[in-house]
């Protein structure tokens, strides 16, 4: 994985100034998430960048598995790879089901479904306008009939 996010530090108890706080990279969390995505073979892995379009995150993470079990096994190998980053989610939703996963690491959101949940929510749809952060992504894993769906 590249250069991990770190989050900011907190101000010590005793009341002596807060240490500098190193630079947080959302755009590097997004990232971070998609590879560990693509580490338990997520389909068509997508980033929105919804920063200025909402106020709860700077990216929603979509992506999808095979089957319910896949995609529980996808988010939580999403988690256990950003744990070396100290960026620990602050709600999980949706993992006994495994149709739709959500994991708030805060800055940025993960959405993992099944495939045919994904097709049924379009979740993609809602955000039509938000710019789609480039990613690199295995070409394996990419379901060109599965991203027409998901465009409808």
């Amino acid at each position: 994985m590249s250069e991990s996010p770190s989050p900011q530090a907190a101000a010590p108890l005793d009341g002596a100034p807060a240490p500098e706080a190193e630079a947080f990279d959302t755009e590097a969390l997004a990232l971070a998430i998609a590879e560990a995505a693509w580490d338990r073979k997520a389909r068509n892995v997508r980033a929105l960048d919804v920063r200025g379009l909402v106020s709860y995150t700077d990216f929603i993470i979509v992506c999808h598995g095979t089957s319910p079990r896949h995609a529980q096994s996808i988010a939580d190998n999403v988690i256990y790879e950003l744990r070396p980053t100290k960026v620990r989610p602050l709600g999980i939703e949706g993992v006994d089901r495994g149709e739709w996963i959500l994991v708030d690491f805060g800055d940025a959101v993960l959405h993992v479904f099944n495939e045919p949940t994904r097709v049924e929510y379009g979740l993609e749809s809602v955000y039509a306008d938000a710019p789609r952060m480039p990613l690199d992504a295995p070409a394996d894993l990419e379901d060109p009939e599965a991203a027409a769906a998901l465009r409808r």
